[in-house]
């Protein structure tokens, strides 16, 4: 008797097709865990796992059409008949099957349980008696074995604690409450004023003014900005002056709980503003229970003269060129004129006009003797001004007396400890291991400063670490995108790498604002460009030649084209326009042996005599930041 035939759910059933489904579904599941598991052991990449799962996923509609078409039989495998057929499997044959599909769905069952609980419990315990690893900074430690920064690893996923020194802070740019947006430079010139008293405090470590003034206008918090610079502590404050009073309302915050560890206002007459920012110091000190270095002595100053510096220090800020410089000069000079005893004042006209042999026709020869007279004048009414000191380390270091020069810095940095400009300086007179941890030091207190970070790429340069090299110049790109140095020496990194595609490209992240800026980087485009097309030559050559015309090329701007000339291999030129690069800083060109840059030019005589007219005159006094190699910046430009 022929029988009934099932329905479409009976037909399922009877075809174990739900038994194979769910028998290949765990299975699949169970070879995906092992996978993921047992690869990373043998370092197989992680497409292979991904394929696993991929083929997985693929295989389960064939699984369960399998299922469907055919059968097992004790005779093999052959195609599912109809129910009602005669050769269609017997019950009793079908519930057999049934039996041993459901055992080897039970044994697949207790391998994927016993898996999962060993991936809860054995993987979870070790897990967790991990003990968290640090993440990585952009700048890492110094091996004391090797003397080089360990490779920066991304940063993991989850980030890691916040946990900065308790003596580390930062002050963040006053608000000017008067609203008066011409009236910044006065707010600001206070809060530098107050970064720098604090910064003599030896016990505290003060992110540098360079780098918090960048966070004016931030939309970030407080907490939020000392995670990015790695400070425990954030000091706001609001300023308001009306005539010669002033209010100065200040509020110290704990970055790592929020809460606040001090506020006060001070009400004063504006001579008396040393004064009321030694006041704010001591208690900060006594806030944060360090030592209180007294920057100044308790004295008054002209108001009209303080104000005429708070605007030199607002123009000397911002300046790349000399009208700004020229400008500052003659306000320090007005200053000075009221107020002859105000040491700032003496010290800052020292630091001008030293930057104003980099940025204008004054030689340092002209210049240093006005130099060292600004500066040891403002000694003598302050003895431990530090700008004083620095412009006079400065000095020694330009006119080749290094030894001077190396007690000066140290002086500086004993003075204060925080002061960036000291320990990059500084950094330019040591050999290159003891230069890149001196530079670390400045990265770290000033990291958005376009000067440490030429300085740090230079260096990573001169110990031909040039992967190391390229992070502080990229940053350097983002912080002086109007540039036109930049663009050069990260294009000589990237060169230097034998990537000249990127080395082209280079270029292109630079935006000049000047008609010489735009010529420098179109000619420095189509040199390296050349190098990959030599039918460029003929063009790159021609605009290298245009720009050899002008008359108003600057100490970077020679180099520059020097870097032109070099690529383009034409050394008699190139040379001649090092030369003249150099004259106005001689200590930044000190590096010739050691900057793989002139590697083209080692063995031709008369690089050789560069090499020795520009060579510090003691070898432990090699310079290891040559700044035009890399950015516009010098060495000693704050």
């Amino acid at each position: 008797m022929a029988r009934d035939k099932p329905g479409f759910l009976e037909e399922l059933q009877r075809r174990h097709v739900w038994r194979v489904a769910a028998a290949y579904a765990v299975a699949g599941w169970l070879l995906v865990q092992v996978a993921t598991q047992v690869f990373p052991i043998f370092h197989m990449p992680d497409w292979t796992a991904q394929i696993v799962v991929l083929l997985v996923v693929l295989g389960f509609p064939i699984a369960v059409i399998f299922a469907w078409v055919y059968e097992i039989t004790p005779e093999g495998v052959r195609r599912t008949v109809a129910a009602d057929s005669p050769d269609a499997r017997p019950e009793y044959a079908n519930q057999q099957i049934g039996r041993k599909l459901n055992t080897v769905i039970t044994a697949v069952l207790v391998l994927a349980v016993a898996l999962l609980g060993w991936r809860l419990l054995v993987l979870r315990h070790a897990g967790g008696a991990t003990t968290p690893q640090p993440v990585a900074t952009a700048q890492a430690q110094i091996d004391d074995k090797t003397g080089k920064a360990p490779a920066v690893h991304p940063a993991p996923a989850t980030p890691a604690a916040f946990n900065p020194g308790a003596d580390t802070i930062v002050v963040l740019p006053f608000a000017n409450l008067g609203g008066d947006p011409k009236q910044q430079y006065f707010s600001d010139g206070i809060t530098e004023e107050l970064t720098n008293a604090l910064g003599q405090n030896t016990s505290l470590k003060v992110i540098a003014w360079d780098t918090a003034s960048k966070f004016r206008d931030s939309k970030q918090s407080a907490a939020d900005i000392a995670r990015k610079l790695n400070v425990a502590n954030v000091l706001t404050g609001k300023i308001l002056r009306q005539g010669n009073e002033v209010r100065v309302i200040v509020e110290l915050v704990n970055a790592g709980d929020g809460y606040q560890v001090w506020s006060h206002h001070y009400d004063d007459n504006l001579k008396n503003i040393f004064a009321v920012q030694d006041n704010i110091s001591a208690a900060i000190s006594g806030a944060l229970k360090v030592k209180f270095a007294t920057a100044h002595a308790a004295r008054s100053i002209n108001p009209q003269a303080h104000d005429l510096v708070l605007q030199t220090r607002a123009l000397i800020e911002k300046a790349r060129s000399a009208a700004p410089f020229e400008q500052a000069r003659v306000l320090l000079e007005q200053a000075i004129t009221l107020a002859p005893g105000y040491a700032d004042a003496h010290a800052l006209l020292a630091r001008t006009l030293n930057d104003l042999t980099q940025y204008s026709t004054l030689s340092l020869k002209d210049a240093l003797p006005k130099v060292r007279a600004e500066a040891n004048q403002a000694l003598q009414l302050d003895p431990h001004n530090v700008d004083a000191v620095l412009a006079l380390a400065s000095a020694d270091m330009s006119e080749g007396r290094n030894a001077e020069a190396r007690k000066g810095f140290q002086r500086a940095i004993e003075f204060d400890p925080s002061n960036a400009i000291a320990h990059m300086d500084y950094a330019i007179l040591l050999p290159p291991k003891q230069a890149l941890t001196e530079t670390l030091e400045a990265v770290r207190l000033d990291p958005e400063s376009a000067t440490a970070q030429n300085n740090l790429a230079t260096i990573y340069l001169n110990l031909g670490e040039y992967a190391q090299a390229l992070a502080p110049s990229l940053a350097l790109a983002r912080m002086t995108p109007h540039s036109a140095g930049v663009a050069f020496g990260l294009a000589q990194i990237y060169a230097l790498s034998h990537r000249n595609q990127d080395a082209v490209k280079a270029f292109d992240l630079a935006q000049p604002d000047t008609p010489l800026g735009t010529q420098l980087v179109a000619a420095g485009k189509l040199a390296y460009q050349s190098v990959l097309d030599p039918k460029l030559q003929a063009q790159a050559l021609a605009a290298a030649n245009a720009l050899r015309k002008r008359s108003d090329l600057d100490p970077d701007s020679l180099y520059n084209l020097f870097a032109v000339y070099l690529v383009l291999d034409k050394k008699d030129i190139a040379l001649n326009l090092l030369d003249r690069s150099c004259m106005p800083a001689p200590f930044a060109c000190s590096d010739f042996a050691v900057n793989p840059t002139y590697i083209p030019l080692r063995g031709d005589p008369r690089f050789e005599a560069l090499e020795k007219k520009y060579a510090a005159p003691s070898p432990s006094a090699a310079s290891t930041a040559a700044a035009p190699a890399v950015s516009t910046a010098t060495a000693t430009q704050p």
